[in-house]
This record gives structure tokens, sequence and C-alpha cells, in this order.
């Protein structure tokens, strides 16, 4: 109820500002400037934690079933840049390189908040391949637990995941599995490259040059 009385607070500030000066925002960009106004409340308002570790086993980039599309998306925030960023990779049965992309989000946000939006993009650019099977993998385990159960809750990631689900309804046949880091690691190169870019850089058919060692090392993998 918090998110949604800041998107409405937000929402009325941006009528006037369309009418009184000019000024508008989409409401993307409204929804993402509300989530970080009740994220900095919440830390602000709440102690501070110490995250729980857990070991991890080695694993490897694996590629999807015949018929399938795998996207590995990945979350990265650059708080001395004052933004965060997203990338996406997607691959198919054979492993060849079929789209990724890099955005650019201005702002502070919780990883949970950019990892819930790198799977949203995940989604949207599978979407355009009009696939009816799709895999996701990601290494924030809290999201893909929360999007393997379909779960969603007043956290100020819920409505993204609630368009996640909504946007999995598209599909015939969907996965989502958690996958370490260093089996994510050409997601994570997109990620990074969206702080050097002004919005959002798009490849489809071959990856960016920066990106070519990082494919061809998840191919030679056991």
């Amino acid at each position: 109820m918090e998110l949604v009385a800041i998107i409405l607070w937000n929402l009325w500030l941006n009528r006037n500002g369309a009418l009184f000066d000019g000024s508008y925002r989409d409401l993307l960009s409204l929804v993402f400037l509300s989530i970080n106004y009740l994220q900095r409340y919440q830390e602000a308002t709440t102690s501070p934690h110490t995250p729980i570790r857990t070991a991890t086993a080695q694993f490897h980039w694996n590629k999807p079933p015949a018929g399938f599309l795998k996207a590995n998306f990945d979350g990265a925030v650059f708080s001395e840049y004052g933004c965060s960023g997203v990338g996406v990779v997607v691959r198919d049965e054979w492993g060849n390189f079929v789209a990724g992309t890099s955005h650019k989000i201005f702002g502070i946000f919780s990883p949970e908040v950019i990892e819930a939006y790198a799977a949203k993009t995940a989604i949207s650019l599978l979407l355009q391949w009009k696939v009816p099977k799709i895999i996701l993998k990601g290494d924030s385990l809290k999201i893909i637990n929360m999007i393997k159960l379909m779960e969603s809750d007043d956290s100020t990631y819920g409505v993204l995941l609630d368009d996640i689900f909504l946007s999995l309804q598209n599909f015939a046949a969907w996965e989502a599995n958690w996958v370490p880091r260093q089996a994510n690691v050409p997601a994570h190169l997109l990620a990074k490259n969206a702080r050097s870019i002004s919005d959002i850089c798009s490849w489809s058919s071959s990856p960016p040059p920066f990106l070519s060692s990082a494919i061809l090392a998840d191919l030679s993998s056991p």
C-alpha cells in the first residue's frame, strides 16, 4: 500500500508538472522513482542487517532443450555513478547467440528490484521472438524462487513480479532456474555495459565484440 500511495503522489506531481511547466515523465520512470523513494525511506527507518552467505557449487552454462530459448539475465548497481543496469542474453538449443540487450536505469535501487527488472526485460525480449517455450536463468536466488512459485508481495519489487507473472501466461511452457554468477557471465557483462551507455543497446544474431569470448567460453565448458 505504501508503494501505491507514492505512485499516486508522483502521478499527481507529474500532472502538475505537465500542466504548469511542461515537464513530464513516462509511467515506467514514475514507477522506478516511486520505488526509489520507498526504498530510501525503508533504509532510513530500519536497522541494517547482515546477509547470510551460503556456499555454492561450481556450475557451467548449458544448452536448453530442443524447442526452447534460454535467457540469462542479471542486474548491477553502480552507486558511484548514480545508476543501475540490466543485461540479458538469449541463446538457442545449439548455444547460438539469438539476442541480447543492455538497459541503463537512472537511480540506485536494491539488488532485488534490479534483478526483478532484469527478469522482466528478459521476458519482454523473449516475447519479441514469439517462441512458445522458454527458460529463464538468473543468479538472484530470491527472485528466481519467487518467479518459480509465482509469489508476489507488497515489497518494492512486487509490482514488477506481478507484471512478470502476467507476461509468462503468453508461453506454452516456461522454467525459471537459479545459476551462480560464474554460469551467468555474459548476462553480467551486459549488465555492467549499461553503465557506459545512454539508455538501451540491443543486438540480434551476433553478439557485441566484448561479449564474444564469454559466449565461446560457455560453449567450451564441459
